[in-house]
């Protein structure tokens, strides 16, 4: 039996759709055989990207084409001075809604080829760098702030040959941009202030160190361990409560296979008003906030295969199967799983994932936002098939 999905693009004049016209334009007149590179201003590379989604969830069975992200990047080096910043632009179709917020952006100093520092709004030091997946939808650890997680500090880089090492101070956390909430505005999942909810990351330290084992010119193993430790402030109470994360990881590359296993423990201990839950946290992102169990360990797996293509449109194909766990400590709340199999298509400047994403208790893969990640209760699982298309430049 087979069944025919209607996509739908409603045509609403915003400045979203309006780039999101001129990005469908660049997938019409770019053959695949032309590189559009960045462009060079003296010490400075600008570049960017538009992206789509085509996706259909099973839950409410909603089949839609929709834009997901234009971003403007700006990168710097002059010297020993080196720099970054991205700046991103969201809409959501079904609340005619949209946000924008800065992704990072930090000025550094390279001491040397293996010692530099970064200042400014940047992506912390925790886990399987730059992120412990190869799918569009990331792993459970990104939904809690552990996963491409990014704040407003100060970060020392040291690379050697075989091992880094990074140690981080995060002040605050990377702030409240363009958006309808109150504070969850941003790109990366960090503790919000909405409502009678009045709790927020201070004072945050981490410590990544990691060794590679490279066994051949195309064989390497590293095995790592982070540390984080920060305090919760809550504005209600004036008093601050804290939180710790812990991880190891391993990331395996051989040849064209990528093996990536992460073990995450997280934990807060807060200082709400008396009365109020702690058995969850809330965190936003996207304008949009939900709850998160207040402690909790996460299980991560992912595998891949890359193909490299003598093609003139299609540069490599990479299968991969991504699943992560969360277990979470209060024994009344039902525990998340998220399994993701697909495949990216790298073709000259478009990048190209195919998902197949399941998700039980999980905000974006099924219908409880709210809840999913705290108590759940649907229990249930959800698909989502998405195919997001990138152009980047």
């Amino acid at each position: 039996m087979s069944r025919t999905y209607n996509i739908k693009w409603h045509c609403r004049q915003t400045a979203g759709v309006f780039f999101f016209q001129i990005f469908l334009l660049a997938l019409m007149v770019n053959d695949g055989n032309a590189q559009i590179d960045k462009l060079d201003i003296g010490p400075f590379r600008l570049g960017g990207a538009a992206r789509a989604n085509v996706f259909h969830k099973d839950w409410n069975h909603s089949d839609r084409l929709e834009l997901d992200t234009l971003r403007l990047n700006l990168e710097f080096e002059w010297e020993k001075f080196i720099g970054s910043a991205e700046y991103r632009y969201y809409y959501y179709q079904d609340s005619h809604q949209d946000t924008h917020m800065l992704h990072h952006g930090w000025l550094g100093y390279r001491f040397s080829e293996e010692d530099e520092i970064q200042l400014g709004i940047h992506q912390v030091p925790f886990g399987i760098i730059p992120y412990a997946s190869h799918n569009w939808f990331f792993q459970l650890p990104y939904y809690v702030g552990l996963e491409d997680d990014y704040d407003l500090g100060a970060k020392y880089n040291h690379q050697d040959d075989n091992w880094n090492l990074q140690l981080a101070y995060y002040a605050l956390d990377e702030g409240h941009y363009h958006g309808e909430s109150s504070d969850s505005a941003r790109y990366s999942y960090d503790l919000v202030v909405e409502d009678d909810d009045t709790n927020e990351e201070k004072n945050q330290f981490n410590l990544r160190y990691a060794y590679t084992w490279t066994h051949s010119d195309n064989h390497s193993t590293e095995l790592g361990a982070s540390l984080q430790y920060g305090k919760v402030y809550n504005r209600t109470t004036h008093d601050n409560g804290n939180q710790y994360a812990g991880a190891l990881h391993l990331n395996e590359k051989w040849t064209q296979w990528n093996v990536m296993l992460e073990l995450v423990r997280y934990e807060y201990s807060l200082r709400n008003p008396a009365g109020m839950n702690e058995d969850y946290v809330l965190m936003g992102a996207y304008d949009f906030p939900y709850q998160v169990a207040s402690s909790a360990s996460i299980y991560t797996a992912g595998i891949s295969r890359t193909f490299p293509l003598d093609n003139a449109m299609v540069d490599s194909v990479t299968l991969y199967d991504d699943f992560s766990f969360m277990d979470k400590d209060e024994n009344n709340y039902f525990d998340s799983w998220q399994n993701v199999v697909g495949a990216s298509v790298s073709a000259g400047n478009f990048f190209i994932y195919f998902d197949l994403a399941s998700g039980r208790n999980h905000a974006w893969i099924g219908p409880d936002w709210t809840e999913a990640f705290s108590a759940g209760g649907d229990d249930e699982w959800h698909t989502r098939f998405n195919i997001n298309i990138g152009f980047y430049i």
